[in-house]
């Protein structure tokens, strides 16, 4: 028995090779444009650059007693220390309660955080109006807590005798030195 195709099941075939073709065609036109696309975005770039400068801060805490000459009194080891006058504790007597005011100046670049004021005297020595069973008291009160940059404080620097101070203080002398310390 012979047999035969008849036209229907050729035109199926020819439309399934036609998709192939158009398949391969347009696969193959995929690749082309993606391999140019590539090759065009590579030869296509450009940069951009930054650049910039960096400091750090600075620190300085300064001491005056005037409230107008400035000093940087960083430690008292090299000599570098805000004088108070002379005559600001000169002939204490009795119930005493004498006052000088410190100016103290942010003079760094950020804000500082006051500690509390150490006060140190020479109460070691058994000479001293500072030590004995009734000792002068020095105290300092303030300054403020935080000084900010450029800034200014004041805080009080007191010296007390008590009133019944004995006779035996009489012609004595005392040292003191209070330090601030600005932390950032």
């Amino acid at each position: 028995m012979i047999q035969r195709t008849t036209g229907a099941s050729q035109q199926g075939e020819e439309p399934r090779r036609r998709a192939g073709v158009f398949l391969r065609f347009g696969l193959a036109g995929i690749a082309v444009l993606g391999i140019g696309a590539a090759a065009t975005s590579a030869a296509w770039t450009d940069q951009a650059w930054f650049a910039g400068n960096a400091t750090s801060v600075t620190v300085d805490l300064q001491g005056s007693t005037d409230g107008r000459t400035w000093a940087d009194a960083d430690t008292s080891a090299a000599g570098v220390v805000v004088q108070v006058p002379a005559a600001s504790f000169d002939d204490l007597n009795q119930g005493a309660d004498v006052t000088v005011t410190l100016h103290l100046r942010n003079a760094g670049t950020v804000p500082l955080t006051l500690g509390t004021a150490d006060v140190v005297t020479d109460r070691d020595r058994s000479t001293s109006i500072f030590a004995g069973t009734t000792p002068a008291t020095a105290t300092v009160a303030g300054p403020v807590p935080t000084l900010a940059a450029g800034a200014t404080t004041t805080a009080t620097l007191r010296v007390v005798t008590p009133r019944d101070w004995p006779a035996t203080y009489q012609g004595r002398t005392g040292t003191l030195a209070v330090t601030f310390t600005g932390q950032s």
